[in-house]
This record gives structure tokens, C-alpha cells and sequence, in this order.
């Protein structure tokens, strides 16, 4: 109550008109249009809760506790990861918002493909990590009887990307406010989720679950949503946007596997030591060879002139 007091008064200050009693009422055609987005903001969110919120639910009707408990050690990791990089982007979406109303639509493409390769970029280190070390971790923080096999925590790090690699575009829907162009989109994932996550898990097991959010995502998010972002806010042809991600991606599993056979060929054990070491060699390799691959790259000068001029970097 205090915070929220303290920062009506600050508003106020600020803002003098707010306190103005001459106001007009909204109009039909606004009021309409807000009632719409919020109704497609409703949509977002049942879908996301839908998407993310049944997979337990879906392992311990079909396949048991036991599998619930391993995978939630797991997801809980990865959550961590997702959850620290949401607050990055959600820092961002009031500049990007200025962006979108202010500056020409060059401007707007050039930050996005800018912001599109900061978010691989990080996808590539964070996923080489987790595809090297999610396993060390989960043994020595729990024990090897809390493992899973090695294909199981792949089919994870490959849901864990094609998740991650959304952000740059979710991050100029939301500052666009585009909800209700892809309204439909939340839905049709959420049902393609719990029909394939149910069918694949009766099959298969736990990496059944792990397919169905894969296959949802790549038949509505992975293509939708840069369409409705391109075709209404911002102008960046949609198979440029794909040969980027192709790009990203490819280097992505080449380091992975390059860091992980390192990793294995260093160390025999899993123990304490060896992870931190493992840690330093995961962030070296996939750092280097990001650089090295793109470092005449538009998106990678901007950067390193960010770096040099804002806080006196000079390293790459």
C-alpha cells in the first residue's frame, strides 16, 4: 500500500493532466479495441498456463509420481534459466514500445535483428551448458538414481531452445500489442499440446510429454508469431527471419555437441570441481565461436560499439 501510494504521488508530480476532472469519455471505437486485446490477452494467457501447466498432470496419469518428481528437477533448472532471461526482456519492452511508435520502420527491423541475434546468441551458451552439464548437475545435486537417459535431457534441451528463440519476437509483439492478430494461436497450441503430449506419453513415456510441447510449438508459435509480427509491425521478410534462425541453430548444435565431447574427454568423474571446470570450458567454447563465426556481422559490430562506448570493452 505504501509503494503504491509513494509512486501515485511521484505520477502525479509528473503528470499533472492525470489530475485534470475536465476529461472526455472514450470513445466506442477505442473502448472496443481495448475490450478486444484484452479478450486476446485472456486467450494468451489461458494458452500459456494450458501449454506449461499439464505436463505433470498428463506424467502422473499415464506414467506415475516417480517420473513427476524427475521431471520436475529438471524443468525446475530450466525454468530458472527462462525466468532470469524474462526479466531482461520484460526490462525492455517499454524501449522497444518507444521504438515501435517513434522511429522509422529501418530503425524497428535493424533493433529487432539486433535483439534477435543478443537472444541466440544466449540461447546458444545456455543450451551448450544444459546439453553438457544438466545431467553433472542433476547427479550432484541429487544423486544418479534421479537421472534420466541422455535422449530424454536432449529432447529437453531442443524444447528448451525452440522456447527460448521466441523471445525476441514475443517481446516486439507485446510492445506492438498484437494480441488479437494471432488470438487463435494460443488455442490451437494448447489443444495440439494436450492431444499430442497425451498420445506420445501413452506410447513412449515421459519423452512423450517433451514432443507434444515440441510439436505445438513448431505448428503454431515457431511460424505464427514472427508472421503476425512481420506482417503487421515489422517489415523483415519471414524466410530471412528463418535463414537466420537456420544459421543460429545449426552453430547451436555443433557447439553443443563439440563442448559435450570436450567435456567427457577432460573429465571421467562427475564431481564438483569438474562441473565448475566444465562450466568455464562450455562459456569459452560457445563464446569463441559465436565471435569467431559472426563477427562481421552488422548485428555484431553494433554490439561491440555498445560495449566499447557504454562500458569500455575492447575484447571483441
Amino acid at each position: 500500500v505504501s509503494e503504491n501510494f509513494a509512486a501515485a504521488r511521484k505520477t502525479e508530480k509528473i503528470y499533472p493532466y492525470l489530475l485534470d476532472k475536465n476529461v472526455q469519455k472514450l470513445s466506442i471505437d477505442v473502448k472496443n479495441t481495448i475490450a478486444k486485446n484484452i479478450k486476446a490477452m485472456i486467450a494468451h494467457k489461458l494458452g500459456s498456463v494450458a501449454v506449461f501447466s499439464t505436463s505433470n498432470l498428463i506424467l502422473a496419469k499415464f506414467v506415475g509420481l516417480v517420473e513427476v518428481g524427475f521431471y520436475s528437477n529438471y524443468y525446475m533448472v530450466i525454468s530458472a534459466a527462462n525466468s532470469f532471461a524474462g526479466q531482461f526482456f520484460s526490462s525492455i519492452t517499454a524501449s522497444i514500445g518507444n521504438l515501435i511508435a517513434l522511429e522509422s520502420n529501418q530503425k524497428k527491423a535493424d533493433i529487432f535483428k539486433i535483439t534477435e541475434f543478443m537472444v541466440a546468441w544466449q540461447a546458444l551458451v545456455i543450451g551448450c551448458g544444459f546439453f553438457t552439464l544438466l545431467n553433472p548437475l542433476i547427479e550432484i545435486w541429487l544423486g544418479k538414481q534421479f537421472l534420466f537417459d541422455e535422449a530424454i535431457v536432449t529432447w529437453l534441451i531442443v524444447n528448451f531452445y525452440l522456447t527460448y528463440m521466441r523471445k525476441a519476437v514475443l517481446a516486439f509483439r507485446d510492445a506492438s500489442g498484437l494480441y488479437w492478430n494471432d488470438r487463435y494461436k494460443p488455442i490451437a497450441e494448447a489443444i495440439i499440446n494436450l492431444a499430442a503430449s497425451v498420445y506420445f506419453t501413452i506410447n513412449y513415456g515421459v519423452v512423450g510429454v517433451i514432443w507434444g510441447g515440441i510439436i505445438s510449438t513448431l505448428l503454431t508459435c515457431f511460424w505464427v508469431e514472427p508472421y503476425v509480427l512481420f506482417r503487421n509491425g515489422i517489415d523483415i521478410k519471414l524466410k530471412d527471419y528463418f535463414k537466420d534462425y537456420l544459421q543460429y541453430a545449426v552453430l547451436s548444435v555443433l557447439t553443443a555437441v563439440v563442448s559435450k565431447w570436450l567435456y567427457t574427454s577432460l573429465f571421467n568423474d562427475v564431481s564438483i570441481i569438474n562441473f565448475i571446470l566444465g562450466v568455464i570450458l562450455c562459456l569459452a567454447i560457445s563464446n569463441v565461436v559465436w565471435i569467431a563465426v559472426f563477427r562481421k556481422r552488422e548485428e555484431m559490430a553494433y554490439l561491440r560499439n555498445v560495449a566499447r562506448d557504454k562500458f569500455g570493452m575492447n575484447f571483441f
